[in-house]
């Protein structure tokens, strides 16, 4: 990392400020998300609530620095955001905890070309230091079989067709009980509710979603 600093020296991926991959003063821009995408459970916590996911979570609103520090991580490759994003979401994690209990982390898989072009999945990297942070295990359990259109741009009728049979339980995948998807933006909530569904038909009694940001 100190190698790489020096041939490669950071720069704030929301404001290009030199000497670090987020600066102070756009961590302090974070703003924590403080309203559901749609209904309502705890409107102060940025909660949504779905038909297969009990509750999805998210810690800040996708805006301002929320929303250039992930699209470095997920355009630009700045993959060395993921564990900064984590340990700020640490905290938020843990209210969801309060309602979940005792839970596995699924980050939410992207497509295999998706991943080689991009050269990994966001919420994983995501999901592995909130999971050693709050000591709850990681599982990569489920699949992307289909590749599907980008969906920033779609309504929520098309995104739930957009994603329909695009997901699926990775094959000898252990079922865990209760499981907290980890992904990196909540839009619409299609993204969870279609990975919920697949986890629920396989056995999964309570499936429950936390992302960073989520579109306000």
């Amino acid at each position: 990392m100190v190698l790489l600093d020096l041939l490669m020296p950071p720069a704030c991926a929301s404001c290009g400020r030199s000497g670090t991959l987020l600066c102070g003063r756009c961590l302090n821009g974070f703003v924590k998300a403080s309203r559901p995408a749609e209904r309502f459970l705890a409107p102060d916590r940025g909660v949504v609530v779905g038909e297969s996911l009990a509750v999805g979570m998210a810690a800040f609103a996708y805006e301002g620095p929320v929303r250039r520090a992930l699209a470095a991580l997920k355009y630009s490759g700045a993959s060395r955001l993921a564990p900064i994003l984590a340990g700020i979401c640490e905290a938020s994690l843990g209210g969801l905890l309060a309602i979940s209990g005792p839970a596995t982390l699924v980050p939410v898989p992207v497509h295999p070309e998706r991943r080689r072009a991009r050269g990994y999945n966001q919420a994983e990297l995501i999901a592995k230091p909130l999971g050693r942070a709050a000591r709850l295990p990681n599982a990569e359990i489920l699949d992307r079989i289909r590749p599907t259109t980008r969906q920033h741009r779609l309504n929520r009728p098309a995104r739930l067709a957009n994603l329909r049979d695009a997901f699926a339980m990775r094959t000898g995948a252990q079922v865990r009980p209760v499981v907290i998807l980890v992904d990196d933006i909540i839009t619409t909530n299609a993204t969870l509710e279609a990975c919920a569904a697949v986890l629920r038909a396989a056995g999964c009694e309570t499936v429950y979603g936390f992302a960073v940001g989520r579109e306000v």
